[in-house]
């Protein structure tokens, strides 16, 4: 698995009320996630199904998780 690019839509990002300090924040939690997979690849090697065997190894996937779930619940979709 080697992706080649994330794209965000920042249009549905402002929908819900983000600013630019938000997308700060979203852009690093992008980038820890990379870190996390960067690492799990390591030991896991190159093999997808390694990897995603791996992942739930990976102590900081959780605490990503929550950080991620605590920050959007701030901004509700629209019409919900």
């Amino acid at each position: 698995m080697t992706p080649g690019g994330v794209r965000l839509g920042s249009p549905a990002m402002t929908t819900r009320g983000m600013n630019e300090e938000d997308m700060k924040r979203i852009a690093g939690f992008c980038i820890k996630a990379i870190e996390i997979a960067k690492r799990v690849q390591e030991k896991s090697g190159k093999k997808l199904e390694d990897f995603i065997r791996m992942i739930p190894e990976d102590e900081e996937v959780p605490n990503l998780a929550e950080e991620v779930k605590a920050f959007a619940r701030q901004y509700p979709m629209p019409g919900k």
